[in-house]
């Protein structure tokens, strides 16, 4: 988490306003596809139950109907007062009549007919009616099927537990009608038995067509792939509309009142049952998942998807804002990288009144400012460079004129040789030197020519032996190099360096690649230790020294650090001093100068 954070606060502004957007535009959008989808399913699969328990609803209304022409039927042949009559009639056949075969056949036909006059107004049932001493009667063939057969089976001897007003509802079962076992193979058959002053007398047996239930099912199959049954508390299917699947056993609790989702033949089914009217039966609806909630749901998914596309179009059209309403910063971080670099000519280009707009007027105004401050500066750095360069030249000490001059009028006074016309001489062309300042910078050749005669003067003044040596190039002769900055290293040499023997000061010069003049300034005197050296170097090139100080006692009062501090004004950091010495063999100064041809 830490890492991710610092991720982000190395990202521009421009990214993280629009990382922000598009967090706070998604992440809502996502977390209601998410949420809208969790908290509606329950809502959706209640509505598509109520959906399936309508059909059921409807179903079961159909099948009560069936039902209702089952029961009417039983009850009629119960209750009905032709009926009973025909029934009852049975008993007073006299067994011993000659005519017992006509009577019974006659009574026969009456009940069939009284049968068939009721399957025609109804839907058509199988109705069988046995009475004692092994007769019957029945609305089919007798060659489809022999009635008696009835008390063969297991459930027949339930009957004989039921009240007159009970009725024994068998359920599917295969069709006892032997030329219809291809066409309709199974039957729905209810049972009762009728009884006259509380003794049995006979049975009512009534078949419907399973068929007839399955028709009813078809009305109601829609796209949905839905798979309806009845069946019983068990879920054995008594209904279908696959023939196949009759008399096998639905594997879930059909008898629960609230829908169930279920995995029917390797797919998710949304269960619901519903009761049937009569019997403890059970309507089933099994719809696809998909089919249902699915169907429900994609409506759901389609609208926020639509959102969503919308979103994108809002979310990239306030991407493009917020990356033009960032384009003066980005301009902004370009002029600051590119003043870092040193160009404080780079300026913000923006229009307008805004905030934005207000902040680069302003950078550029104070960059305006910081260049106008630079190049004051700078002039007076320049005026101040000059200054100090006139102020080093007039640094001259009165008392070495005085003490020479005495000297030379004492020498001209005593000898009257022409040393003295020399020395005169040599001191006349180092005042013209001194008192010329109409141009800052020499040639190489003029400044060690005002060298030797200081020397001259030098080793009249002390009564030094100082020999100097001159090994420069001719190409060297001409570079211009600032007036006097050779005399304070030569006085620094003959003073410091003198060891009461006779000192040899060589002056070397060369061109180095047309880039800069190699001055080597190398003396034979007393030299020192790497000590006291490294001390003069920290001294010499130390940043916050003062330069010129009054103290010297050299010629000028300037010194090598004076010339070195002079040397970094003119020059810069092209400028480079190098500083040797060896003690008892000399000191030896290199000097890099740029190159000012005159």
């Amino acid at each position: 988490m830490e890492l991710l954070w610092i991720k982000i606060k190395q990202m521009s502004l421009r990214t993280r306003l629009i990382v922000a957007v598009i967090l706070c535009i998604l992440f809502p959008w996502v977390s209601t596809y998410i949420v809208s989808n969790y908290f509606t399913k329950d809502v959706l699969e209640q509505r598509a139950a109520t959906q399936s328990e309508d059909d059921l609803r409807m179903l079961e209304l159909g099948i009560k109907n069936m039902m209702d022409d089952m029961m009417y039927t039983s009850n009629y042949i119960q209750f009905d007062s032709n009926m009973s009559q025909l029934l009852k009639k049975h008993k007073l056949i006299d067994p011993n009549s000659p005519t017992l075969k006509q009577e019974i056949a006659l009574n026969y036909i009456q009940i069939s007919n009284e049968l068939s006059g009721i399957t025609d107004l109804l839907m058509p049932l199988y109705i069988t009616i046995l009475v004692k001493n092994d007769l019957y009667y029945t609305n089919y063939s007798q060659m489809d099927f022999n009635p008696l057969d009835f008390k063969e089976k297991p459930w027949f001897e339930k009957l004989d537990h039921l009240s007159f007003y009970q009725t024994y509802w068998l359920g599917a079962h295969p069709t006892y009608i032997r030329a219809e076992e291809n066409t309709y193979p199974y039957l729905i058959t209810i049972g009762r038995r009728i009884q006259s002053a509380n003794s049995t007398y006979s049975y009512l047996i009534i078949s419907l067509k399973e068929n007839e239930i399955k028709k009813l099912f078809s009305q109601f199959q829609s796209e949905k792939r839905a798979k309806f049954y009845l069946t019983n508390k068990d879920g054995e299917i008594y209904s279908s509309l696959n023939t196949d699947e009759v008399a096998k056993t639905l594997q879930y609790d059909v008898t629960n009142t609230d829908y169930q989702i279920v995995d029917y033949d390797g797919e998710k089914h949304l269960l619901v049952s519903y009761p049937v009217s009569y019997s403890n039966w059970r309507l089933v609806s099994l719809v696809p998942y998909k089919d249902t909630i699915g169907s429900i749901n994609v409506v759901t998914r389609t609208t926020i998807l639509i959102q969503g596309g919308f979103l994108v179009l809002f979310l990239t059209g306030l991407i493009m804002l917020v990356r033009e309403f960032t384009k003066p910063i980005i301009r902004l971080n370009v002029v600051t990288n590119a003043i870092k670099q040193g160009d404080l000519t780079a300026r913000i280009q923006v229009s307008g009144n805004n905030d934005v707009a207000q902040l680069g007027n302003s950078f550029n105004h104070m960059l305006d400012t910081i260049e106008d401050m630079i190049e004051q500066i700078k002039v007076k750095e320049e005026a101040k460079r000059n200054a100090e360069l006139e102020m080093l030249q007039a640094q001259i000490n009165p008392h070495f004129l005085f003490n020479v001059l005495n000297a030379i009028r004492l020498k001209i006074k005593m000898e009257g040789n022409s040393g003295s016309a020399s020395l005169i001489y040599s001191l006349s062309a180092l005042l013209r030197m001194t008192i010329n300042r109409n141009n800052p910078y020499i040639p190489l050749e003029e400044e060690v020519t005002i060298v030797k005669h200081y020397v001259d003067l030098m080793n009249f003044r002390h009564q030094h032996d100082v020999e100097l040596e001159i090994d420069v190039s001719a190409n060297a002769s001409s570079f211009q190099v600032p007036r006097f900055f050779l005399q304070p290293i030569i006085e620094n040499a003959i003073i410091h360096g003198n060891n009461n023997r006779k000192e040899t000061i060589k002056i070397m010069a060369n061109e180095q690649s047309d880039a800069y003049l190699e001055l080597i300034i190398s003396d034979n005197g007393r030299g020192m230790d790497m000590h006291t050296l490294e001390r003069l170097k920290e001294k010499i090139f130390q940043q916050n020294s003062q330069p010129y100080a009054k103290g010297s006692q050299s010629f000028n009062g300037i010194g090598v650090q004076n010339v070195y501090q002079r040397m970094k004004l003119i020059y810069g950091e092209a400028f480079q001093l190098k500083i040797d010495s060896i003690e008892g063999k000399g000191t030896t100064l290199t000097f890099q100068i740029p190159v000012m041809k005159g």
